[in-house]
């Protein structure tokens, strides 16, 4: 009996060795190394659009960003850890957790023709990619992936 592979752990998810640890680690930091990097260029951004606002407007500014950045920061963990929630109470097959992946990524080709929007949508940029970050590091800092489960219930 072979276990399933699965996006990102392959079998490692089995016996839960050092392997799948460090496969876990490595996915999680890249993740959120790429999600940080993102929220950094939105800031960047941002503070590019309010550097030619008097002293005052600027200021408050930053404020308005700083509390919608911290309640998008805990929106998207919140949104996250439900998701997750709901994912394990109904896991996916293996087969279901590799036509995800496909999804994904055929819909990620997709998202480049929004990029216009962001133009638009630069004054909120900020605090939409810390709900991201968010949403991000609670799928990341969860102890068992919901493909996993999935797997283990497919088992034999």
């Amino acid at each position: 009996m072979t276990p399933a592979k699965l996006p990102v752990v392959g079998t490692t998810w089995y016996r839960r060795g050092p392997r799948y640890w460090l496969r876990r680690a490595g996915f999680g930091f890249a993740a959120l190394l790429t999600a940080v990097l993102v929220c950094a260029a939105a800031g960047a951004l941002f503070d590019g659009l309010l550097s030619g606002l008097p002293d005052g407007w600027r200021k408050a500014g930053y404020v308005v960003e700083g509390a919608a950045g911290l309640a998008g920061l805990a929106w998207g963990w919140v949104h996250g850890r439900r998701q997750i929630r709901e994912r394990l109470a109904n896991p996916p097959t293996p087969e279901q957790s590799w036509a995800r992946q496909r999804e994904a990524r055929r819909g990620a080709a997709s998202g480049v023709s929004g990029r216009g929007l962001m133009v638009l949508m630069l004054p909120l940029l900020p605090a939409v990619m810390a709900w991201w970050l968010g949403t991000m590091c609670a799928a990341t800092f969860v102890r068992e992936l919901p493909s996993e489960v999935g797997a283990r219930r497919a088992l034999p």
